[in-house]
């Protein structure tokens, strides 16, 4: 139950950098069947919640959520079959603008022939390439209403005369809502395993023991013994909880009733504001908090190590000035 979440981040780093990045080479040449593409949707995801390819480990984060723009929820990790269609949007315009290439004339002799690439028809014999290219071609379309709708669409991913495939890829993407919280929680002066912890605790992911009903037989926090394991209960209504929160408010001078993680990141936004260290401050001890109050009942729950709530605070206390010493030197 969590032990290795820490690690998550650079696991993220490193999906992003070196498997998508093996990926674009070929998914920008070829349609990528659907059982590959989920090997390696699965190669990926494994990799990213336990560390090892082949450990199929549940996920606390489904995949759809996990592939949005951190901004919208997510991790940012770009969305396969999404990737694939934007990358072979660049053939797409090859096609369309007849670029001065020996394959794109035999495209235009052999399938296009006297009609127009928007105006073409697949059919059964057509290469996989050609067959996902008019697909892409008629997603487009119908999308836009239009084929004028169409080209223009795809005009305004082009700069230089090529296609920007970032720009297809946000245009071709799932979309949800932007969040407020998800700024703070990735900022850069947040310790990035502190980020991540949040960013799980606040898509109410953290594997807590009330989530676990029928699985787990005690749903008693460890910490105090006293209520049914949840997030809001190890940060907030936990009486250990709650004593480390009034000893790092009141040295950051916050006077605020904190009940939720929800309710406490909100507020955070809204008053901490700014860029003085204070209250950067106040937005990386929320983070360093959240963390260290996990790390304390995983050690307790898993080694049965039970550490002082003054030594926790310690700690925060100990990582928040680390934090603001390193943005001073930086200044």
């Amino acid at each position: 139950m969590g032990r290795s979440q820490p690690f998550l981040r650079s696991r993220t780093k490193l999906v992003i950098s070196v498997f998508q990045g093996v990926e674009c080479f070929w998914l920008s040449i070829l349609p990528i069947p659907a059982g590959v593409r989920s090997k390696v949707i699965q190669l990926c995801r494994n990799f990213l919640w336990s560390g090892n390819c082949n450990s199929n480990k549940k996920p606390l984060v489904a995949w759809n959520e996990v592939t949005l723009p951190k901004s919208e929820g997510g991790l940012g990790i770009r969305n396969i079959k999404t990737w694939n269609k934007a990358l072979l949007s660049k053939t797409l315009w090859d096609i369309h603008a007849k670029e001065d290439s020996l394959w794109v004339q035999l495209v235009h002799h052999i399938y296009v022939k006297s009609n127009t690439f928007w105006n073409y028809t697949a059919k059964h014999s057509d290469s996989p390439l050609i067959k996902q290219v008019i697909a892409l071609r008629d997603e487009i379309i119908a999308s836009e209403g239009s084929v004028d709708g169409a080209i223009q669409r795809v005009n305004q991913w082009t700069a230089n005369d090529k296609i920007k495939s970032k720009l297809a890829y946000d245009y071709l993407r799932q979309k949800k809502s932007k969040l407020a919280w998800p700024k703070m929680v990735w900022h850069k002066f947040i310790t990035p395993k502190h980020s991540f912890m949040l960013w799980l605790g606040l898509k109410e992911r953290l594997l807590t023991k009330d989530k676990l009903q029928g699985f787990v037989e005690d749903q008693i926090y460890p910490m105090c013994r006293t209520e049914t394991e949840s997030v809001n209960h190890i940060f907030f209504q936990c009486r250990v909880g709650g004593q480390i929160w009034d000893q790092i408010k009141s040295w950051l001078g916050i006077t605020r009733v904190m009940q939720t993680l929800k309710a406490a990141t909100k507020w955070m936004i809204k008053e901490a504001r700014g860029t003085g260290l204070q209250a950067k401050a106040k937005r990386i001890s929320l983070a360093c908090t959240v963390y260290h109050l996990w790390e304390a009942r995983n050690q307790k729950l898993f080694e049965g190590k039970i550490e002082s709530p003054e030594a926790i605070i310690r700690r925060i206390q100990i990582q928040v000035h680390r934090c603001i010493n390193s943005l001073s030197q930086a200044q």
